[in-house]
């Protein structure tokens, strides 16, 4: 006779299979398991979805992020570069998502880090910069307004916050001294 066969002879089947054994205990524990782990992932589930459409509705306040580039890198020429990045970051965050056209944006922004190298290196002046950006700005809102006019109007509603203050951004006025104001960047 085999140890199981002396077990059963012994004690039934309780004896050779724990879960019998237990009864009522371990399916009572296994559900509460079983619910926690649905609770938790149901949890998560509702986190992300909160939070994806809290930053799809608030997004980045292209304003105030403006201002902490401004802030954080108060040195125009020496820390040109990394404000660019800054800069770049913003407007990919806030103003991007609301653009028909965002390789309109993009062109804008290689513009802006090409330049921000060029005035670390010293071979561009604040002021040239200031009037290329402004004049580049100036031609890229032109376009993305013929392309509008172009494009059907289906889904197009008004645009975002970010994206009029981005329109309204970088004046012939920057191009003059002092265009460290919130709307030249």
């Amino acid at each position: 006779m085999g140890p199981f066969e002396r077990a059963r002879a012994g004690g039934g089947e309780a004896a050779v299979n724990p879960r019998r054994r237990r009864g009522k205990d371990c399916f009572t524990m296994r559900n509460a398991v079983a619910a926690l782990l649905f609770s938790l992932v149901a949890g998560c589930g509702g986190t992300r979805l909160a939070l994806q459409s809290e930053a799809e509705e608030s997004s980045v306040n292209l304003a105030d992020a403006l201002a902490d580039c401004r802030n954080g890198f108060p040195d125009q020429i020496a820390q040109a570069v990394p404000r660019a990045d800054c800069i770049v970051k913003a407007t990919e965050l806030s103003v991007r998502p609301g653009l028909r056209f965002p390789e309109l944006l993009d062109r804008e922004n290689t513009l802006r880090k090409a330049l921000a190298a060029q005035v670390a290196a010293g071979n561009v002046s604040l002021l040239e910069r200031n009037d290329r950006i402004a004049k580049a700005h100036k031609a890229i809102v032109a376009e993305e307004a013929e392309r509008l006019r172009g494009a059907p109007s289906e889904g197009q509603g008004a645009s975002p916050l970010a994206v009029v203050q981005w329109r309204a951004s970088n004046s012939d006025a920057c191009a003059r001294l002092g265009g460290n104001s919130p709307n030249c960047y």
